[in-house]
């Protein structure tokens, strides 16, 4: 005799996907910008490493090949978490706001990772081709992310997931 479970969507639910819509495109548009004037941010973020550190030499190319790679992943792993996670607690799945919240996390981080290797650099990066609002657009990602993800673990949504 088991309390009868409440089989249609909550409206909370639409309001996560819809702030891991939002997450995601950011993430993307950010990626594209990136993309979009890689060489010269490169070369912007070499010339910045190499002024603070002078020992560094060509270790500096390679320390921005390596961060911009690792955030390209860190990125990646947002989108897939953020999709599928999505995904799954629209379809009531209870899994899902655990991937959710595994992509919320890692969107912080990469937020935080994000502004560490381009924040001494910001003046720099806009006369390289990268917008002023994409050196904040990591940091409305994670934001939104955690507020979206936190909306998931709400009673109603709670309520509607098997």
């Amino acid at each position: 005799m088991r309390p009868e479970r409440i089989t249609e969507r909550a409206g909370a639910a639409r309001w996560v996907v819809l702030g891991w819509i939002v997450t995601v495109a950011l993430t993307v548009v950010t990626v594209l910008l990136i993309v979009a004037s890689l060489d010269d941010i490169r070369a912007v973020l070499a010339a910045d490493l190499i002024r603070e550190h002078p020992d560094s030499g060509t270790d500096a190319g390679r320390a921005v090949d390596v961060s911009l790679l690792i955030g390209a992943g860190v990125a990646l792993v947002v989108v897939v978490l953020g999709v599928t996670g999505a995904v799954r607690l629209w379809n009531g799945r209870r899994s899902g706001r655990t991937l959710l919240t595994v992509g919320a996390l890692v969107a912080t981080a990469g937020a935080v990772g994000f502004h560490l290797t381009v924040g001494p650099s910001s003046a720099g990066l806009g006369d390289a081709g990268l917008p002023t609002p994409a050196l904040w657009a990591p940091t409305a990602a994670a934001v939104i992310a955690l507020v979206a993800t936190g909306a998931a673990f709400t009673r109603a949504v709670s309520t509607s997931l098997r």
